[in-house]
């Protein structure tokens, strides 16, 4: 057989592994280098997010109320003193705007879960507290909650509970700068859009005139 019909000798081909880039580049949040534990953080607390969520839809859905709804009235539950709790404080609380406390407490008032009356010191600030109906039904949904939260939490070690809700507190300030730079990059990437859409225009209309 002539050489020239010989079958070609195919040379390996070299695989390169990806190399995914970090994530992060604090050296605080890197293991040897690596983004790999931090990564694993990330998915975990996706997981417990959506565990605690799964467990708040389900008792606010026995109470036939929405899920931010049930964290308002635990929370009045909890803050309330003989004159009730301010609407900011819950708010402040929550991690949410007074205008939504206010919103939420009107249906939950409806509802004749929640009683809202002006501070008599200053008639600007509203206050909360639960109604009778209230209390019992809080008295009621706590018992099914107890025995879940102690599952969640009870194996936390002595010291690691406070640890943790001071992480946590610290996480919680911290995901505020973060979500302003969301904010921003999202309003600039709108800001970037609308003036390629105008540009646009702006051509098309040029064309035109030229024809």
């Amino acid at each position: 057989m002539p050489i020239s019909r010989l079958p070609r000798r195919r040379l390996p081909v070299e695989v390169v592994p990806y190399l995914a880039p970090l994530s992060v580049s604090a050296p605080t949040l890197l293991r040897a280098g690596s983004d790999r534990a931090f990564q694993k953080l990330i998915f975990d607390l996706f997981t417990i997010s959506a565990h605690i969520q799964r467990v708040r839809v389900h008792f606010a859905s026995r109470l036939g109320i929405s899920g931010p709804q049930y964290s308002l009235l635990r929370a009045v539950a909890a803050l309330q003193s003989e004159d009730g709790v301010s609407v900011g404080v819950v708010a402040k609380h929550l991690h949410v705007t007074s205008t939504f406390i206010t919103t939420q407490s009107r249906v939950l008032g409806e509802r004749g879960f929640l009683r809202k009356r002006d501070d008599p010191a200053d008639r600007r600030v509203s206050r909360l507290s639960l109604t009778p109906k209230g209390e019992r039904l809080v008295d009621e949904i706590v018992k099914g909650v107890r025995p879940i939260n102690d599952a969640f939490f009870g194996g936390l070690k002595d010291g690691e509970f406070d640890t943790l809700a001071a992480i946590i507190e610290k996480l919680v300030e911290s995901s505020r700068k973060a979500m302003i730079k969301v904010s921003s990059e999202t309003e600039e990437a709108l800001l970037s859009n609308s003036a390629m859409r105008g540009s646009g225009s702006e051509t098309r209309t040029a064309g035109r005139g030229r024809s």
